[in-house]
């Protein structure tokens, strides 16, 4: 338990360590965490509310679907940016001993490779490498483009959030921030307006979306807006 610790510490990159990490963590530490927590619940009568708040700080960092939202899976983007420039992708796996290395063939050619005990995280490593080799053969444009195709009349983009965040990786600009300028109506009827900010080297540019019956839906809208607005004023 204590390797892992240290090597959880030594983690770098928040992409491996939201898709697994780079090393596997014994069996007998989820055995320790399920023991403390049937513990717990006990102690407190079987109080589910009384057992987060005691439990949540041993959890600590929780990853939520939105922070998995925010940063792609490299692999899934790598696939769909080949695909939408005619690109053919291929990721060959192999063993050698204890280490799985994973290789990226784009257009029959190799483009990256990486290592590691696990099979999927040297995947993703590979994935990671090649997208950034692709950044400097593909236009900018074009690979930002992939990023934001199916806005609509309704300004609407399908998993804006996501690509607003690709968006601004490729850009090389800060992450974009949130927050709820609008939280009005019954429990029952909630409305939430949200505004997005990204940090370009020109200037801050903020924009606030439609409102919408859920916090998700209303960040969407927002990133959809903001993603509108980079287009028509040529910053992407």
């Amino acid at each position: 338990i204590n390797e892992f610790v240290e090597a959880v510490d030594c983690e770098d990159d928040c992409v491996v360590v939201k898709y697994g990490g780079s090393v596997k963590a014994p069996k007998i530490l989820a055995d320790i965490v399920e023991s403390i927590a049937a513990a717990v619940y006990v102690d407190v009568g079987f109080d589910l509310k009384k057992l987060w708040v005691i439990i949540r700080g041993v959890l600590e960092p929780i990853v939520t679907l939105q922070d998995l939202e925010q940063k792609p899976q490299p692999v899934t983007m790598l696939y769909e940016i080949c695909q939408k420039n005619g690109k053919k992708v291929d990721i060959e796996q192999q063993r050698n001993g204890a280490k799985s290395t994973a290789n990226v063939y784009v257009d029959g050619e190799l483009v990256a490779s990486a290592s590691s005990d696990q099979k999927d995280i040297a995947r993703l490593e590979a994935a990671k490498a090649a997208l950034h080799k692709l950044e400097r053969l593909l236009p900018a444009t074009t690979m930002i483009r992939d990023c934001y195709v199916g806005i609509d009349g309704t300004f609407e983009v399908e998993a804006a959030k996501q690509k607003l965040y690709a968006i601004c990786g490729i850009k090389k600009w800060p992450k974009p921030v949130y927050s709820i300028v609008k939280d009005e109506g019954t429990p029952q009827d909630k409305k939430f307006v949200t505004a997005v900010q990204i940090a370009t080297p020109s200037a801050t540019l903020q924009m606030s979306g439609d409102e919408k019956s859920r916090v998700k839906d209303a960040e969407n809208s927002a990133a959809s807006l903001m993603i509108r607005a980079l287009q028509q004023h040529k910053y992407v």
